[in-house]
């Protein structure tokens, strides 16, 4: 039985809470479906999206199913444990792949997809085309100044942004117009096996792509990949978007400058594969640009969170080594004093399958606090433990509730503290914050 989104008045989204499902249900939400949906606690995301007008259940033992509604499963969400493991293979249950694959069918999609940044350049593009007044729809797992939870439903004749993410090969299916690849990096290893899996997994949806992809040439596989009549754009290869080292980027014998307040070169590059992505989607370098400056970045993307005695304090969702070094080297840049970074691990199976690197990758930070591994729901696994870190530049501290009195007494004017990890590391920063001001 085949069924369209449009069969339905209603759904229910099981696992709402989490960052690509929330922003599913506000798209819904504003298509014209009546949306409520199940998390296992209340949050951040839960809070927004009751203020948007959409109804979160804590409980799921009484939720019940119904064939006119349209629902949506989180592979967070083990559905075999809740009052509605009868109806898992009912045509209108789908997993987030399903429902992205149906949505695919029905709009243009332009895919934005990469091992790192593609929600913030998602979050990019759809506020170049929001900034230049065109009301193109939207999915991505963000939340933003302009617009909270980062789904939108505009113009049903235009197409849709659609953060296209890898994880659990997700994006296999898509049916994509346009394609952005940030870059293709060792993450995910615990589904795909081996990266050279995950790079075939890449090809696999390049190859797809109806219309052009715009690809990372810095990437030495993406490099691989591009197809003839793609757009390339990159700072150390011969592209169709030349990145030069002073923020700026040259087309077509033109140098253009990116004014912008996000802080590193990875931002540089991000922004340059979205004015090329936006560019051939009708919208001019210059009109991005001029939105482009007034782009705050998303939640958890090196956020500024507050000032204490002149330290400046961010917070960062990376959990990956690349995102690491990345988002450390751009504030190790703008710190006067210490670079002092407070990561929590995510999952015992990133922390094994990445740890040498892991190690490494905080090169830039003067001191690092390393908390307990954040499962995401993951059972531990022997001798994975945060301990294994611990190094002359590397203190292990057990429990985050240690580190505001360790950092009182460790910080100085001018430095500047990170917390770092996709984890609930993210509340941290302004219990550190608060305990400074009261003592």
């Amino acid at each position: 039985m085949s069924i369209s989104i449009n069969d339905f008045k209603s759904s229910y989204i099981i696992g709402i809470g989490g960052s690509g499902m929330s922003s599913i249900a506000k798209y819904l939400f504003q298509k014209g479906l009546k949306v409520a949906g199940y998390d296992q606690r209340s949050s951040y995301v839960t809070n927004l999206l009751n203020n948007d007008g959409i109804n979160v259940d804590f409980d799921i033992s009484k939720a019940t199913y119904s064939k006119e509604t349209l629902y949506i499963v989180s592979s967070a969400i083990d559905m075999k444990s809740t009052s509605l493991s009868s109806f898992v293979n009912q045509p209108n249950v789908l997993t987030r792949p399903n429902f992205l694959n149906l949505l695919s069918e029905s709009v243009d999609v332009i895919g934005i997809t990469g091992t790192h940044g593609k929600t913030s350049t998602s979050a990019l593009l759809a506020h170049i085309f929001k900034f230049n007044d065109i009301d193109i729809s939207y999915i991505y797992g963000g939340v933003t100044s302009f617009n909270g939870i980062g789904g939108h439903y505009g113009d049903k004749n235009l197409p849709l942004i659609l953060e296209t993410d890898e994880a659990f090969n997700t994006f296999k299916d898509i049916k994509i117009k346009n394609l952005l690849v940030t870059n293709i990096d060792h993450d995910h290893i615990d589904y795909f096996e081996t990266f050279e899996n995950l790079v075939k997994a890449f090809k696999h949806v390049i190859s797809n792509v109806e219309g052009k992809c715009v690809i990372n040439v810095d990437d030495d596989q993406l490099l691989k990949l591009i197809r003839k009549d793609d757009i390339s754009y990159s700072f150390t290869k011969n592209s169709n978007y030349k990145i030069k080292p002073n923020s700026s980027f040259e087309y077509e014998g033109n140098e253009f400058k990116i004014q912008t307040k996000l802080i590193g070169e990875h931002f540089i590059s991000n922004i340059t594969g979205a004015v090329a992505l936006a560019n051939l989607n009708g919208i001019s370098i210059q009109q991005s640009l001029n939105a482009i400056a007034h782009f705050t970045g998303v939640k958890r993307r090196t956020e500024f969170i507050g000032e204490f005695n002149g330290i400046n304090f961010y917070d960062d969702y990376g959990h990956h080594p690349t995102e690491i070094k990345a988002t450390t080297k751009a504030l190790k840049n703008r710190t006067e004093g210490k670079l002092i970074v407070v990561f929590q691990p995510h999952r015992y199976t990133r922390t094994r399958d990445n740890f040498y690197d892991l190690s490494k990758s905080f090169k830039y930070s003067d001191k690092t606090l390393i908390t307990d591994i954040y499962s995401a729901g993951e059972k531990p696994i022997p001798g994975v433990s945060s301990l294994m870190f611990e190094s002359e530049k590397i203190k292990y501290i057990k429990s985050p509730r240690m580190v505001p009195s360790y950092l009182k007494n460790n910080i100085s004017p001018g430095d500047t503290v990170l917390t770092i990890g996709a984890g609930d590391i993210t509340l941290l920063g302004p219990q550190i914050l608060k305990y400074l001001n009261e003592n």
